[in-house]
């Protein structure tokens, strides 16, 4: 059956009760990087209502363009929802009720005319201020009720326009009034209407969204083609293994670096898994018969692509020359040079790395679970380290310790680390450091906890680290 998924908070709090006699799944407001953590398919739906954008990241509009090409459908409205269908419609992404067509037809421009501040979901999203295109809904029929003429709702709408989103509620109307010039007792006239015949545009908008949620509909035929960047790879790739709600520790990506950082037989694995896939793609792309030879088969691919000639001639090869260390130039036979060369330069796109290969692989050893163990022992060291110094992460350790501690664990010389790093497939002394801060205060203090083999079954990690 196809999963019908809504994303609601503020705008709706009670949508869980409303959708309870539905196969609706609801959710807390959508924060970026949580669209790609939902295994959603073809046929698939997925509603908007509300969305973070202050306190965490809001919602890409990349990770909705590349639901939609999955062919899964995408509604919005009310509020983050009305504000990414207005500007994805043209894509695909359908927007419903009168928020979306204000926002489409230029009515509306300000992002913050649908925000609020609100409590916690505890608390049911308690407003704690009043969303301006609320008000001005409040404001019309007011003024449709003869309490007060458009001039003067226009005046109150123009100042609560430029106050913080935080600021806007019908208990500051005095305020606003004063700053607007408008007579007091009128002010408290347009207050006490507004708070008696409240308008909740958004509410009703939610709530259209959410009978078409309801209703089966195919998502659009013809759905839109996704570049995939480098940003929507680095997304949806730190989703992996997550769902709502983990925390970004828990996913694959983590424990794939934990493995690659600490695991004295990952070159090995690594170059098996590069050789395997040039291999296959050699057979797919230039119809070369299958070979036992992972890696002889690559080299032969490395040919079809013009990037170099065979058989190998060391007059030739001058270009490895930044892709080996001065013993590897002088030691190695030319073919092996070759197939070091491919490892280390392997990218499954321009500019894109190349973690779901591995991954494929690694879920299924039984050094996984060790792996993902440690993720969590070294993220437990971190948080007790740093608990003190609420001003301080793993992101201001030093980047020169992380290299020295590396260069010492792999037994390289620090000018060679880079090509060490790009053996376990980190293409750059950045890449390490960035995938090393996490471990780096684990692996220090507590170096035998860090001991990993990809291929043989070990015994889990510890939980006294310390």
């Amino acid at each position: 059956m196809p999963r019908r998924i809504l994303f609601a908070g503020p705008s709706l709090p009670d949508a869980a009760q409303l959708a309870r006699d539905s196969e609706i799944e609801v959710l807390p407001p959508v924060a970026a990087g949580e669209l790609p953590r939902l295994s959603l398919a073809e046929g698939d739906a997925v509603g908007i209502v509300d969305g973070y954008f202050h306190q965490i990241g809001t919602v890409r509009h990349k990770e909705i363009l590349a639901l939609l090409g999955e062919g899964v459908r995408v509604l919005g409205a009310a509020s983050m929802g009305a504000l990414r269908a207005a500007e994805l419609d043209v894509f695909g992404m359908e927007g419903i009720g009168r928020i979306y067509a204000d926002y489409r037809d230029g009515r509306l421009e300000a992002d913050d005319e649908v925000t609020l501040l609100h409590s916690t979901p505890e608390e049911d999203y308690r407003p704690l201020s009043e969303p301006l295109v609320c008000m001005r809904a409040t404001f019309s029929q007011a003024v449709a009720a003869g309490v007060c003429d458009s001039a003067t709702a226009e005046r109150l709408i123009a100042v609560l326009a430029r106050w913080p989103f935080g600021r806007r509620s019908y208990d500051g109307l005095a305020a606003a009034g004063r700053e607007a010039g408008i007579e007091p007792k009128l002010v408290r006239e347009i207050g006490q209407y507004c708070v008696a015949h409240r308008l909740d545009p958004k509410r009703t908008d939610a709530i259209l969204l959410l009978d078409a949620l309801r209703r089966e509909r195919q998502a659009p035929l013809d759905p839109p083609a996704v570049n995939r960047t480098s940003f929507l790879y680095l997304w949806q790739t730190a989703a992996l293994g997550l769902e709502i709600g983990d925390s970004p520790h828990q996913g694959d990506l983590g424990a794939l670096r934990a493995c690659q950082l600490f695991a004295a037989d990952y070159p090995e694995f690594h170059r098996k898994v590069i050789f395997r896939a040039l291999a296959a793609k050699c057979v797919e792309k230039c119809g070369t018969a299958p070979s036992v030879d992972d890696a002889e088969t690559a080299v032969r691919h490395g040919e079809h692509q013009g990037v170099y000639r065979l058989p190998a001639d060391p007059a030739r090869l001058e270009f490895l020359a930044q892709w080996l260390t001065a013993d590897e130039r002088e030691t190695l036979p030319p073919a092996e040079r070759l197939r070091t060369f491919l490892v280390r330069s392997f990218r499954v796109n321009p500019g894109l790395t190349w973690e779901e290969l591995p991954l494929r692989h690694l879920r299924e050893k039984p050094s996984w679970q060790q792996a993902r163990d440690l993720v969590r022992v070294a993220w437990e060291v971190n948080d007790r380290v740093f608990a003190e110094g609420e001003e301080r992460d793993v992101n201001d350790l030093s980047s020169e310790k992380i290299l020295d501690l590396f260069a010492q664990r792999w037994e390289v010389a620090r000018e060679e680390l880079e090509l060490a790093a790009m053996d376990r497939g980190l293409e750059s002394l950045d890449s390490l450091v960035m995938a090393a801060r996490a471990f780096y205060l684990l692996a220090r203090y507590n170096p035998d906890l860090v001991r990993l083999t990809v291929e043989a079954e070990v015994p889990a990690v510890s939980r006294s680290a310390g």
